[in-house]
């Protein structure tokens, strides 16, 4: 009956909800939830300049997570361009966040004409957001909440993400 018992509440330890974000190196694991204040970060872009999230405080922002090999992530980049260019100067922006060498980022930028700033991160500023898989992406109030998050790439990106900043504006 003890061995039962036992076993009964390790699975729960392990298959609660608490049991999901983990730490490591005393960062925690798992996406920021709905309404939560957005983490900060420190990042360089693409020019070798210090950014932080908190650096556009009062300002709508759609925090992307991405990569160039990713194939849902090079279909995203027009519509974010797109995104981009309209809103930019109704206090918004995006901050589009890879882990990739700045010569193939650099390149990508160039050949697909992208607008937007992107930032080389680190897997501390990932591991923050949770992200497991890409695209992934956070729209932050101007007040520094996540408002949306948006997983992968569906037809109605646009739309979606167009409405979520509309709001917000």
């Amino acid at each position: 009956m003890k061995s039962i018992f036992a076993v009964i509440v390790i699975a729960f330890l392990v298959f609660s909800p608490a049991a999901c974000k983990k730490k490591e190196a005393g960062v925690e694991a798992g996406p920021p939830s709905i309404g939560n204040i957005a983490p900060d970060f420190t990042s360089k872009d693409v020019n070798g300049n210090t950014v932080k999230l908190s650096d556009y405080n009062g300002r709508v922002i759609l925090i992307e997570f991405w990569a160039t090999w990713c194939g849902p992530c090079r279909e995203l980049t027009p519509v974010l361009n797109k995104i981009y260019e309209k809103y930019k100067d109704k206090g918004f922006v995006i901050l589009a966040l890879t882990s990739e060498d700045i010569d193939t980022v650099k390149d990508y930028m160039k050949e697909h004409r992208v607008t937007f700033p992107v930032l080389i991160t680190d897997m501390k500023t990932t591991r923050r957001y949770g992200v497991i898989s890409i695209p992934a992406s956070f729209l932050i109030s101007r007040d520094g909440r996540v408002a949306e998050k948006h997983l992968g790439v569906n037809r109605d990106i646009m739309q979606e993400l167009s409405s979520g900043i509309e709001k917000l504006l």
